[in-house]
């Protein structure tokens, strides 16, 4: 009879084999992987056999390789972003407009007065330069001691309201030059903690941004005595129809201008830009939409610039500043807005994007922000930038013990002062040397937003009114808004925000790897390394079966005769 590599085996009910070697044997000349059967009809052969043993341990091992990357790519959870394009009437977002000088306040005014009297020969001792921001007939001769706990010292040969906080001339290396009379130097902050033992240097290039940066730190401490309700209702008799003159869009059901002088606005004090106004700050009237891209169909306003009470050491600009930004989210200028140039026409173009995140297991992006562990302050959704000045803040009255005047502070709290914390300039800016490296613990403390909306905006400026127009354009706004006639027209602008296309591009985050693809992946390289599918698995899984069942026989049969031996002697 001739013989083959297939050897019939006697089937019963239970199948048992007589040796490993049988059980190897049948799986090999049976099993539908590819390359098995090789491993027996070859016996004869020693150098075959061997052959096709490392060849078949190879491409076993090559296919858990391959297993091994799929497998670590999906428990990274990578996600792919799709870009999808869409129409759609599209929703102003919210426009918030500031004058870019902060208004001075009946009960501080001397004081800053005062601040500038003091700035004033600030200049004069370290350039020799004799400003001019007050006249001696302006200045007030005031009790600083009562107010700031301080008086005017004489340091390095410059000014300062408190003994701890100097204007001083550095070197390369940050530090005071050994010979006051040293020419090549550097303008820059001394800034001691309470007793004055632990000195921190702040060096600027400019004198202009060093004496900025001087004087916004004593205009906080002035400012931060003020309770926040004064500065959001008393503006020394600023009216808003002062500031917003005319607001013009096109009605999307009629298709026509419609004209507003009292616009949808929230009013509310900013510390550096002072008087400013959020138009459609909660997004939700629908006659704020855009039938259409383009100009005529955009948002105008007309916004005249005060500069009667002009801090000219605050705020070095004159126009407006201007943020476009989510209804939702807290207008955070001093990061996102841009300036308008008085007596020019500004024109705006919005591009609208929308990205969607996942959460969960691929990003630590978070909806509200409550798995942040502290409240946001501001009274609005979250925004990742909300949620770090925020979480500074709360550092700076943990590590300070006062709130930087610049940020919303928590409620029982309140603003640094050098008249209550003698050393809290020493203690905020190391701690904003911590945020600005990103060595503070606020960058993973503060996830992203998982949905998130942003404008992209392009800008184009041309003057405004032009020297031939301005005859009739200042009359009539004369006549309809009351506008001063007598004032320069260049004290005035005009903004035009339109959106340049009728699109929404969203930004979607979908799983790079599901778990079907690894699957998929899986059955690919297993095909390709042995040509076999789900069933030669479970045939795998079969043999590991029936060689655990043989192996546990084999160990009662040991132990069975084991004992008969015991009981024989």
């Amino acid at each position: 009879m001739e013989s083959t590599c297939t050897e019939e085996k006697k089937e019963g009910l239970i199948e048992f084999y007589d040796s490993f070697s049988d059980m190897f044997e049948f799986f090999s000349s049976n099993t539908t992987i590819h390359g098995t059967i090789r491993l027996t009809c070859s016996k004869t052969n020693k150098m075959k056999t061997t052959f096709w043993v490392l060849l078949f341990i190879a491409t076993f091992g090559m296919m858990y390789w391959q297993f091994g990357l799929m497998t670590n790519q999906y428990w990274s959870y990578p996600t792919s972003t799709t870009l999808t394009v869409q129409s759609k009437l599209n929703t102003f977002p919210a426009v918030t407009i500031c004058n870019l000088n902060p208004y001075r306040f009946n009960q501080v005014n001397e004081y800053i007065k005062q601040l500038d009297h003091i700035a004033q020969e600030t200049l004069y001792t370290l350039y020799r330069y004799n400003a001019s921001f007050t006249s001696k007939e302006d200045l007030e001769v005031v009790d600083l001691d009562e107010l700031l706990n301080s008086t005017i010292n004489d340091i390095n040969g410059s000014f300062s309201l408190n003994p701890n906080i100097a204007l001083v001339k550095l070197q390369e290396n940050g530090q005071e030059p050994a010979d006051p009379e040293q020419k090549s130097y550097k303008l820059g902050f001394k800034l001691c903690n309470s007793t004055g033992g632990d000195c921190y240097y702040r060096s600027f290039w400019s004198g202009v941004d060093a004496l900025h940066e001087w004087y916004k730190f004593h205009f906080m401490n002035i400012m931060s005595d003020i309770p926040l309700e004064k500065k959001i209702t008393h503006n020394n008799g600023y009216k808003y129809s002062k500031y917003c003159i005319l607001t013009r869009h096109r009605d999307i059901e009629k298709l026509s201008s419609v004209f507003y002088t009292v616009c949808d606005y929230i009013h509310f004090h900013h510390p550096t830009y002072g008087n400013c106004f959020t138009l459609n700050s909660q997004g939700e009237n629908r006659k704020w939409t855009s039938a259409l891209p383009g100009k005529q169909f955009g948002l105008s306003l007309i916004v005249k610039t005060e500069q009667n009470d002009n801090m000219p050491l605050l705020s070095t600009a004159a126009g407006a500043r201007i943020m476009v930004h989510d209804p939702l989210h807290p207008p955070l200028l001093e990061h996102e807005g841009f300036d308008i140039w008085p007596g020019t026409e500004t024109s705006i173009s919005i591009g609208l994007d929308e990205v969607t995140r996942l959460g969960g297991v691929y990003s630590d992006c978070t909806t509200d922000g409550s798995e942040v562990g502290f409240n946001i302050l501001y009274n609005t959704s979250y925004t990742l930038q909300a949620c770090l000045h925020s979480c500074f803040q709360y550092k700076m009255i943990e590590l300070c013990g006062c709130g930087y005047y610049f940020f919303p502070i928590a409620p029982g709290m309140e603003y640094c002062d050098y008249n209550k914390y003698p050393g809290w300039g020493h203690c905020f800016y190391r701690l904003y040397d911590g945020l600005l490296n990103h060595s503070l613990s606020c960058f993973t403390a503060c996830p992203k937003q998982c949905r998130e909306t942003i404008y992209h905006m392009s800008a184009g400026t041309a003057r405004w009114p032009s020297p031939n127009s301005k005859n009739w354009v200042i009359p009539l706004l004369s006549w309809q808004e009351k506008y001063n006639i007598t004032s320069n027209s260049s004290d005035i602008s005009k903004i035009s925000l339109y959106f340049k296309e009728q699109s929404l591009r969203s930004f979607d985050d979908v799983p790079a790897m599901p778990l079907t693809l690894l699957l998929s992946n899986m059955g690919s390289q297993w095909s390709l390394w042995f040509g076999s599918s789900v069933l030669s698995v479970a045939e795998m899984a079969e043999l590991v079966f029936d060689i655990a069942v043989m192996s546990g026989i084999i160990a009662y049969k040991w132990q069975k005769k084991k004992a008969a031996k015991v009981e024989e002697k």
